[in-house]
């Protein structure tokens, strides 16, 4: 009983390391030109974006890339802390924006995404705990808004 209860758990200690995806992360490097093409058209209107200083690329096991982190010289928007991902498609541009407590700890999460030519930009930003205000974008100009909080000061 007790050789097939340790078999047991060496079979499944083998199956669960032989399934384990092993990542391993680059060194700052530049961006891919797919890469580079996204955001270029990102920039075009949202210049925020536009430049990052350089990129920390997430490969697989295959080594295809799993996603990748962009670094900024200087923080989007003059934010005191940032994480922006980029998908591996490089279609997708995910951000979350951090303000202090000057700003009434604004939290700011978004995407920004390719759709055939045109770039969609999707935020949604929270004051404090329960503020929240949606916007969606398309090239540039905003064509949602919910901000149950509008006209009231």
């Amino acid at each position: 009983m007790k050789k097939i209860t340790l078999l047991l758990i060496l079979l499944l200690g083998v199956s669960s390391y032989s399934q384990e995806k092993k990542f391993f992360q680059s060194a700052p490097e530049k961006l891919t030109i797919p890469q580079q093409a996204f955001m270029v058209m990102v920039g075009v209107n949202y210049p925020e974006f536009s430049k990052p200083a350089s990129i920390v690329n997430i490969y697989d096991d295959k080594k295809q890339i799993a996603e990748s982190y962009l670094e900024y010289q200087e923080p989007p928007n003059k934010c005191d802390d940032y994480l922006i991902v980029m998908q591996s498609d490089s279609k997708r541009l995910d951000y979350e924006l951090n303000y202090g407590a000057g700003n009434g700890n604004l939290t700011v999460k978004g995407s920004i995404y390719l759709v055939d030519s045109n770039v969609y930009k999707l935020e949604i930003s929270t004051k404090g705990k329960t503020k929240n205000f949606v916007q969606l974008y398309k090239n540039g100009k905003e064509v949602y808004s919910e901000n149950p909080y509008k006209g009231l000061n």
